[in-house]
């Protein structure tokens, strides 16, 4: 009888927590999955970035530069397609240069806004994005994430980027 009564304790606990507690967000939840994330961009892994985009996920994005200001908007597959053949682009400068036009990127939060059931959260952010130590884009971002099955997911992101051509010296 009393490992039937605490398998149950242990059950409905488990319940609890995979129905509730595992659907709520930190800041430092998601701090440490924006650092994930950054990681995998470091590796040029758009298959677990891609992963971390839910199905009904969309980008608005606003892009200036010297040729003018570009509007797109893109849907989890179209944000996937790009960001593979980015990473392509930049992993074979990277080889062709022996690593002197390596990439890199730095993402800072700037503030986490939870809802008060803590299961949606908008993150803003500033990424940077440097191409053999030059600046290439600056962008402000504001993401809107949820958490479905203990995962942290991107629903929705908005940006603005400034991209720059690295000048030579």
């Amino acid at each position: 009888m009393g490992k039937a009564i605490l398998l149950l304790v242990v059950s409905l606990m488990g319940g609890v927590w995979f129905l509730h507690a595992g659907r709520l967000m930190t800041e430092k939840s998601i701090e440490e999955q924006y650092y994930v994330e950054s990681s995998a961009m470091a590796r040029f892994d758009a298959d677990y970035l891609c992963d971390r985009l839910s199905d009904d996920f969309r980008h608005d994005s606003i892009t200036f530069s010297l040729g003018g200001t570009q509007r797109e908007t893109y849907d989890k597959q179209e944000s996937c397609d790009v960001m593979r053949e980015a990473f392509r682009d930049f992993k074979r400068l990277s080889a062709l240069t022996n690593g002197r036009m390596g990439l890199s990127m730095e993402n800072r939060i700037v503030e986490v806004s939870l809802s008060e059931d803590r299961k949606v959260a908008h993150v803003e952010a500033i990424g940077v994005v440097r191409l053999g130590g030059r600046m290439l884009s600056r962008s402000h971002y504001v993401d809107r994430l949820v958490r479905r099955n203990g995962r942290i997911l991107h629903e929705a992101s908005e940006s603005k980027s400034w991209l720059y051509i690295p000048a030579g010296k």
